[in-house]
């Protein structure tokens, strides 16, 4: 039964003027008390144009509720329910999926809500689950004939770019002086992220992102459920130079 807060905010957001798609995401999106996440694609979506008309919307209609913009959403906390309208261009998101799915784009990028980096593959797998809200032109159809099931030149894309910037952080860790913590620490960091990002990968199932990790693990396959544990002994600094020769071979 869907969440009657998800469907007085869909019921609003349709009076915004330029969406074409508007989505129900998230990793937690079926759990009663979580938060909401909504993706609307607009035309010439950038949150700069939108997030104004958006917010005039919600504050219309909850004058109570506290709203915000970060990053590329505009964030909303109500008595009855939180979580964001995040917003996107919809001409460029078919596209975007396109050339992840073709190999290109596919690096993490920091994002101020985002614990470690936020990830291609995590906005695929939202795409790949979505609930549709409203979709004027079938966006989401031709979105889900891309991303389900996993596509298997987007597992090897990422299992390649995983497995180059593990190699070369190990070989970065061995030059390194004793006395350089911060980038040690740094670098450890990074291993530990990629090989999380290479076992979900090799498995054909969709990261969502470093958050609720030991429910994702479930997911993967026995063989890379192993990557994932010499991850999580990389980060409790667990007998770090053993585990290096561990992770050298399971590449």
């Amino acid at each position: 039964m869907k969440n009657s807060l998800v469907s007085d905010l869909s019921h609003v957001l349709r009076e915004l003027r330029g969406m074409k798609v508007l989505l129900h995401v998230g990793l937690k999106r079926n759990l009663a008390k979580g938060k909401i996440d909504l993706l609307a694609g607009c035309n010439e979506g950038s949150i700069e144009k939108y997030s104004h008309p958006i917010k005039a919307l919600l504050e219309n209609r909850w004058p109570t509720g506290s709203f915000f913009v970060c990053d590329d959403s505009v964030r909303f906390d109500m008595p009855t329910g939180s979580g964001g309208v995040a917003v996107c261009d919809s001409a460029l998101l078919v596209k975007q999926v396109e050339g992840w799915i073709e190999g290109r784009n596919l690096g993490g990028q920091h994002r101020p809500w985002a614990t470690g980096y936020w990830l291609p593959e995590a906005l695929c797998g939202d795409l790949a689950t979505a609930e549709t809200l409203y979709d004027v032109t079938d966006i989401n159809i031709r979105l889900r004939e891309l991303l389900v099931p996993y596509p298997v030149s987007l597992s090897k894309s990422i299992i390649e770019l995983c497995t180059d910037e593990i190699r070369q952080k190990l070989s970065t860790l061995e030059k390194l002086r004793e006395n350089a913590t911060i980038e040690r620490e740094i670098c450890l960091s990074d291993v530990t992220a990629s090989m999380v990002r290479l076992a979900f990968a090799r498995s054909q199932r969709y990261f969502r992102g470093f958050r609720s990790l030991e429910q994702q693990a479930k997911l993967l396959r026995s063989s890379d459920l192993l990557i994932y544990e010499v991850a999580l002994k990389v980060s409790r600094r667990e007998r770090v130079a053993d585990v290096v020769g561990k992770i050298k071979r399971l590449l």
